[in-house]
């Protein structure tokens, strides 16, 4: 993901506090959890079809990292993280 296309921040001078002073020089490591606790929160849950086109749009997004569920939370997740491992 381009984070360099963002100006950094104006410095803070605040001689008796260190974290002020550090400056990100590359992105962080994003990681998608919509799949996990996002779906727990809906009303009508994905199923494992509906959960893998979203698989499929976070990564076209450009995410590296993906949690994808809890496969011993439901008959749902443990059929959507089958699917990922079988293809």
């Amino acid at each position: 993901m381009a984070f360099d296309k963002y100006r950094p921040f104006v410095p803070l001078e605040l001689p008796d506090r260190a974290w002020p002073d550090m400056r990100l020089t590359k992105a962080p490591r994003w990681c998608s959890v919509d799949l996990r606790d996002g779906n727990q929160a809906l009303i009508d849950p994905m199923d494992p079809e509906r959960k893998r086109r979203m698989f499929e749009t976070l990564v076209r997004m450009g995410f590296k990292e993906i949690e994808v569920g809890f496969p011993s939370a439901s008959q749902p997740d443990y059929d959507f993280v089958r699917l990922l491992i079988e293809e």
